[in-house]
This record gives structure tokens, C-alpha cells and sequence, in this order.
């Protein structure tokens, strides 16, 4: 009998994850990351709660501002990606529960958080996309012991019924500051060139680009001049939230 591959073996790992922590749940009821009630990892009130994006925004960066068309950034320079959309600002109980789901290993807060990013966000409706997350470098990610966007890219991939990228799709070539505190300029610099996007997966493709909270778009221009440079056609940034 022809053994399973990695993706195979992956799958069941996290199905067999999945089932022992619904049993845990039965013994130890899950208690919501942002109030503190019994039942969910997070309860409906403070997910209807979590503040909208204010419009107008930016149609390229998707950074919310007083005009309509583009913002001072986007007309100064040209973006590699098309679009950002985040379905959040990244304040009040959204950021309280970005913070258990990165930091406190509260990696089950992927599902319930991608369902509430499904209640604003659009379907991308595009034909030949692929959802791809952007990476860790290998030793952060060893450390927390996964990355936050794959997790949240794999729940929006089977959402959606859209193809998720493997590992080596998109990656981070070299290790970088944390983005936290610093100038756009700043940003942009800490992390040009740290990214490698394959281009015998995403040549001729769009892309789906996942991350959990976009602040300045640095990060997520850095990954799309990687894609377009191994040849994407067409990428959109969702992420869960945006930082102003």
C-alpha cells in the first residue's frame, strides 16, 4: 500500500490535532480570548463588536482615508500588488485576539476569526487563483510554533474552495527586524528583497496573498514584487485586520 505524502500526512496531523482538542473541550469548556465567557474561543458579542474599516479607502492599499481615490502613498509609488482589503481595524477585542492567536498559541481561533473576516470581505472570483500566506522565517516560525497567516490562508482557502499554496510557494530568504515601531521608509527597507517567490508554481497565476494584520503594506509589497518577479499575474492582500 503506497504510503501518504506530505500533504496527506500533514492533513491527518491536523485532523487528529482537531479532534483532540474538541475532547479537551468537553473536559475544560473553551472560554472567549477577548470577554472571558464560557463556550467559544470567541463568543458572537465580541465578534460583532470588532470595528469595520471606515470608508472611503484607498483602492490600491486599501488604507482608510478622508477622499476617495488614491492616497499619497499609492499615487508617490506604484504597489506590486493590486489591492489590499482587511476586514478589521486592529483595535479594541479584534487585537486582543490577534494577540492570543500569535502569541498564546490559541491556534484554534484560525476558524472562528476567518468566519468573521468572511461576513465583510468579498469572494475574489477569480479564475487560476491561488491562496498564499506570507511566510515566517523558518526559526520564528520553530519557535511559535507555527505561522498565524497559514493557518488563517488554509481556513480561507477551504471557505472558499480555492487551492493553498505549499510551503515553498512563497518564501522568506532571510531574516528580518520585527516591523513593530518603525516609518514606513523604514519598513520597506527591513524587509526589500526578503522574499523568493517559485515560479514554476505561480507563473501565470493570481494570487491570493494572506496575512494577519497589515500595517503600512510593506511587508505585503515585498512579497508581491517576489511573485511578480516569478511571474503572478494578478495579486490581491486580504488580511484580517489593518493598523492605522
Amino acid at each position: 500500500m503506497a504510503s501518504a505524502g506530505p500533504k496527506s500526512t500533514q492533513y491527518l496531523i491536523e485532523q487528529a490535532r482537531r479532534v483532540a482538542s474538541a475532547s479537551l473541550g468537553l473536559l475544560f469548556p473553551p472560554r472567549c480570548v477577548v470577554c472571558g465567557r464560557v463556550g467559544a474561543l470567541l463568543c458572537t458579542e465580541c465578534i460583532a463588536a470588532f470595528a469595520s474599516i471606515p470608508k472611503p479607502c484607498c483602492p490600491v492599499c486599501g488604507e482608510p482615508q478622508i477622499h476617495t481615490g488614491l492616497c499619497p502613498k499609492c499615487r508617490e509609488q506604484r504597489r506590486a500588488f493590486d489591492s489590499i482589503q482587511s476586514a478589521f481595524l486592529f483595535t479594541g477585542g479584534i487585537r486582543k485576539a490577534i494577540h492570543a492567536f500569535k502569541y498564546q498559541r490559541q491556534r484554534d481561533l484560525a476558524q472562528p476569526l476567518v468566519s468573521a473576516m468572511m461576513r465583510v470581505l468579498p469572494d475574489p472570483h477569480r479564475e487560476n487563483i491561488l491562496v498564499c500566506s506570507v511566510p515566517l522565517h523558518p526559526r520564528r516560525e520553530k519557535e511559535r510554533g507555527y505561522n498565524q497567516a497559514t493557518l488563517l490562508a488554509g481556513e480561507l482557502a477551504r471557505a472558499w474552495g480555492l487551492p493553498l499554496a505549499a510551503s515553498d510557494t512563497l518564501q522568506r530568504t532571510r531574516e528580518t527586524e520585527s516591523q513593530v515601531g518603525l516609518d514606513f521608509p523604514t519598513r520597506q527597507a527591513n524587509v526589500g528583497d526578503a522574499f523568493w517567490g517559485n515560479q514554476a508554481v505561480v507563473g501565470g497565476r493570481s494570487i491570493l496573498l494572506v496575512d494577519d494584520v497589515c500595517t503600512t503594506g510593506a511587508t505585503l509589497h515585498a512579497c508581491a514584487v517576489a511573485l511578480r518577479e516569478a511571474g503572478a499575474v494578478h495579486i490581491q492582500a486580504v488580511t484580517l485586520a489593518r493598523a492605522t
